[in-house]
């Protein structure tokens, strides 16, 4: 009931933040992100006691601190947020306590980061898509192409250049606590498999409200229409678009099997998902529970990386399952070719940048 009554009072303060941001003309651009179901597989390898509660006790909390994120109770990213909770009771014996909202029971994309701005939310687990908005420099991890596996993508969010991209986000009043999995995208549409970047001239590809996602499909002949997930099922359906890119676990939770008939393994960009909050809120803690939440979320985010992977593994396997034509493409050397001009039009904004992940990687 406690919980109840902070989530409406929560959700009256956004909508009233809502207003007050549209009557200033804030201008940031909502990202593309609703509540999606996690795989049956990360419901069965989460602990069980997480199918019933959604935060660990507050105990004597003196300070409650709101955690929303896009996905369902069953979700990766639940199950990351739930353990984050649980380590910051741990960590500040009590003291902090983090109740986790999932489903975007208060915001979705740039609208929850907004609120975090405002004040209105303590924390967001979001996507690089939506922090772009306001983190320009996080969109250089939206390029295509830019890591071969996980690995290599959390070496470069957990050394240098996360700590650059970090930093960026405190300039602009954000504090990233850490980086969880999203995972690497592949394409699904309703009319042909993907072999190659020619078999995407023409196709409507529906993609998220990013400028490096839609360069990226233009140049590879698509034509990119950003929308929000909870509207891609239905412009399926109506053959509004083609076809959508996503991870494999938003296309077998989105039931997408049922509008599209081919599933193409193509990997072509890897998303992470950062935890972010308001740089005001974190200074206003101690230095000993900063380090408390700075532990708790990474210790957090590489218990969700583990369990969003070992899922991830699995879900292809029920796509097949479902009907669906899936091909995996080996030889991704076409597509990386056809994209260099993706990474030329973005050369002056993340140079340094995209050097200094290559270099990271080899």
């Amino acid at each position: 009931m406690k919980k109840g009554k902070h989530l409406v009072s929560l959700i009256l303060a956004a909508a009233m933040a809502a207003g007050l941001s549209a009557c200033g003309g804030q201008t940031a651009q909502q990202s593309t992100a609703a509540a999606t179901e996690g795989t049956k597989q990360a419901s069965e390898a989460a602990p069980a006691e997480s199918q019933e509660k959604e935060t660990a006790p507050a105990g004597k909390a003196e300070v409650t601190l709101s955690l929303n994120h896009v996905g369902a109770t069953t979700h990766p990213y639940q199950y990351g947020s739930e353990r984050f909770a649980e380590l910051v009771s741990e960590k500040t014996g009590g003291r902090i306590a983090v109740e986790v909202y999932p489903a975007s029971q208060i915001a979705s994309g740039a609208k929850s980061i907004e609120f975090v701005q405002m004040g209105t939310l303590d924390i967001a687990l979001e996507s690089t898509m939506s922090a772009e908005n306001f983190v320009p420099e996080i969109g250089v991890l939206n390029l295509p192409f830019l890591f071969e596996n996980a690995d290599q993508a959390f070496t470069v969010l957990d050394g240098d250049v996360g700590d650059e991209l970090r930093a960026a986000a405190e300039a602009k009043g954000f504090k990233i606590l850490c980086w969880m999995y999203n995972g690497f995208r592949d394409i699904s549409n309703s009319v042909k498999p993907i072999t190659g970047p020619e078999d995407l001239k023409g196709l409507k590809i529906r993609v998220p409200e990013s400028q490096v996602f839609l360069k990226t499909f233009e140049t590879l002949g698509a034509v990119p229409t950003p929308m929000a997930v909870s509207e891609v099922f239905t412009a399926m359906q109506l053959k509004t678009v083609d076809g959508q890119e996503n991870p494999s676990a938003i296309f077998v939770n989105n039931k997408y099997n049922e509008v599209n008939d081919y599933y193409s393994v193509t990997h072509h960009i890897f998303t992470a998902e950062p935890l972010i909050m308001s740089l005001d809120k974190f200074n206003s803690f101690s230095g000993d529970d900063q380090k408390a939440l700075l532990e708790a979320a990474q210790e957090a985010a590489e218990y969700q990386r583990k369990l969003a992977i070992d899922s991830a593994d699995q879900e292809l396997q029920q796509i097949k399952d479902a009907g669906v034509n899936v091909n995996v493409v080996d030889d991704m050397s076409t597509f990386k070719t056809a994209v260099q001009p993706v990474y030329e039009a973005f050369k002056d904004q993340y140079g340094t940048l995209i050097e200094e992940i290559q270099a990271a990687v080899k």
